[in-house]
This record gives structure tokens, C-alpha cells and sequence, in this order.
């Protein structure tokens, strides 16, 4: 069987976490005895599959015309609300509309995705393949966590809170930024920045709060790391006040590494994790969580709480579900 990816994305577009989230299934389905190309332009495939869907992958698409088309919604209209300009205009509904109905099959990556693809018009067969976590390459490492903490000025005895996402309301950037103000004795550290630069929401004015860590001490705005593990295994706990999700990649990531989880409150979020993660509706609510994982032991049960969920995620898992939804399309 031989397989296509597309996942566009050059620069700094290739963190976000579509491209993250495809890449780590290659190794996996190759050991399964799938020739897999990345961004090919031959055509010559049984399957073209893609995880983006820009002008390369509609047009790979359209060439590959024996092939099996098939496309991951990583992306759906509404998280690109406060996320890129124009997000909330219903104009969104329609392209993705458009673009999904054009392949043979859709992929979501969570129930809570079928039901929002299933409203906006997408008729084509929608299967579940959820996202994975590669756990031979997230796992806590002790040195990589101190050099994280040694390289931005982070004592070993102060509280470390992380967040890894693109800066855009969306991600709750401005909720972090309040609860951060209102735990000045606790440090607060954001990776990551601005993949969709002038098209993200608020881009110049988060631009400017991210020169000037919002003018507090005690937080951090990072840009992009070249090893987030080191991250994970550095942070005492994940908090991501995200608005609106597919997924929650790096929830997944995170608790691999032993890394207890705050998030928000979001349906697609207690499908996923359950009671596993720990989550609040408002500021009030995340500051007084934050308080309660200063506790040593607390932290740790949650931290193995957390685990358990990547273990439920293993890419091993999830890619031979990729690999058995492959083998039922291919005749």
C-alpha cells in the first residue's frame, strides 16, 4: 500500500498541531509495511491523505485521481474563531463545507469533531481516528526539565505553570495572563507564538504583550522551544484555558511526561479525558486549582492521572486504527 501525506506548512506553520499530530504516525505505519512519502508529488498512490488543506493538497487531490482521497479535520470553523481574523464569519462554514465534501472520506479526531462537521454540511463517510502521543519520545527526563528551568531563570523551588500553544484569544491567552496577575508569588511560562503571524486575532496587540511578558515578573512568554520535553518535564502543571478544541494535543503530551493538566471546561475535553484532568469555567476557579497543586502529593497523584490518559493515546494504538481504517477503503 503506499500512502501520500500532505501536511503543508513551512517556517513556523509546521508547529502547529496538525503537522505535529500527522507526523508522528510515519514510523509507525511504515514498521507496518506502508510505504509512506511526505508531500509527494507523484502520482502514483493508493491513498492520498490529507492532514492540511491547502492549494498543495487540493491539488495533489485532483491529479492522484485513482487514489483514495481522504483528509483529516484537524481544523473546524470554530476554533478559528479569535484565532484568525474574519474567524467568526460563518464565510468559514462554507469553506470547509466545500473543501471536506470533496474528498472521499473524512477523519475527525474526536466525537465532539464528528458532530460539528456533521452540522456545518459535511456529507461524506466521517470515521474517528483520535490524535497519539509518540511516548518513546515523551517521557520525563530530570536533566532536560532542570536545563528548561536553568535556561529562563526558573528556581527549583518555585511553582512553574506551562502553557504550549499559539498566542491568540482563542488559546485563552489573556485568561493566563489575569490568573498569572493574580498569583504573583507562582511563575507563569507560555511556549509558543504566532504561526498565522498577521493573520492571527490580536496580533499586534499581543504582539506587544509578548515583548513585554505583559509587564509582570513573574511570567514568561517564550516563542517556540526546540525541545518541549524538556518543557513538560521542567513545568509542575500544564494549564490550558483554551476556548475551543478538537483535540488537546498537548494534553496528551504533557501527561505523558507526569505533567498534571488544568484546562477549561470544554465538552470535547471531558469526552476525551474524563475525570483524569483537572478543570475550571473562569479565572476564579483556575487560581484556586493553581493553590491546590502547590501541594507536593496532589501534584503527583494528578501527574499519574495524567499519564494514564497518553497511555490511552499511545500512537501505536491509534496509528493501528489509522492502519485498520487503511486496509477496510483498499481493495
Amino acid at each position: 500500500m503506499k500512502v501520500n501525506f500532505i501536511i503543508e506548512g513551512s517556517g513556523l506553520l509546521k508547529y502547529i498541531g496538525c503537522s505535529t499530530a500527522a507526523q508522528q504516525f510515519v514510523d509507525y505505519l511504515i514498521n507496518k509495511g506502508i510505504e509512506i512519502n511526505i508531500n509527494s508529488r507523484d502520482r502514483d498512490f493508493d491513498i492520498i491523505h490529507a492532514h492540511t488543506f491547502g492549494p498543495f493538497a487540493m491539488n495533489q487531490s485532483r491529479k492522484n485521481k485513482n487514489a483514495i482521497k481522504i483528509i483529516t479535520a484537524h481544523s473546524t470553523p470554530s476554533i478559528n474563531r479569535k484565532n484568525i481574523i474574519t474567524g467568526g464569519c460563518k464565510f468559514w462554514n462554507w469553506i470547509y463545507r466545500y473543501i471536506y465534501n470533496k474528498f472521499d472520506y473524512v477523519i475527525a479526531v474526536s466525537d465532539f469533531s464528528v458532530k460539528e462537521l456533521i452540522n456545518i454540511g459535511v456529507k461524506k463517510e466521517i470515521f474517528v481516528v483520535e490524535n497519539g502521543v509518540d511516548k518513546k519520545k515523551f517521557i520525563f527526563n530530570k536533566k532536560k526539565g532542570e536545563q528548561f528551568r536553568k535556561d529562563f531563570g526558573i528556581k527549583n523551588d518555585d511553582l512553574l505553570i506551562l502553557n504550549v500553544a499559539q498566542i491568540t484569544p482563542r488559546k485563552g491567552v489573556y485568561d493566563f495572563i489575569k490568573v498569572a496577575q493574580n498569583n504573583p508569588d507562582i511563575k507563569f511560562l507560555w511556549v509558543g507564538g504566532f504561526p498565522y503571524k498577521y493573520a492571527s486575532s490580536d496580533y499586534f496587540k499581543l504582539k506587544k504583550i509578548y515583548k513585554k511578558n505583559a509587564g509582570l515578573k513573574n511570567l514568561k512568554f517564550v516563542g517556540f522551544v526546540k525541545d518541549i520535553v524538556g518543557a513538560y518535564s521542567g513545568s509542575d502543571v500544564l494549564f490550558t484555558p483554551s476556548y475551543a478544541e478538537t483535540f488537546g494535543l498537548t494534553i496528551i503530551e504533557a501527561g505523558s511526561c507526569n505533567l498534571p493538566i488544568i484546562a477549561r471546561k470544554l465538552e470535547v475535553f471531558e469526552d476525551l479525558f474524563g475525570n483524569n484532568i483537572d478543570y475550571g469555567e473562569n479565572n476564579e476557579d483556575f487560581s484556586n486549582l493553581i493553590k491546590k497543586f502547590q501541594d507536593d502529593n496532589f501534584r503527583k497523584r494528578r501527574g499519574e492521572n495524567s499519564f494514564s490518559i497518553s497511555e490511552k493515546f499511545d500512537v501505536k494504538l491509534i496509528a493501528d486504527k489509522l492502519y485498520s481504517f487503511y486496509e477496510k477503503i483498499v481493495v
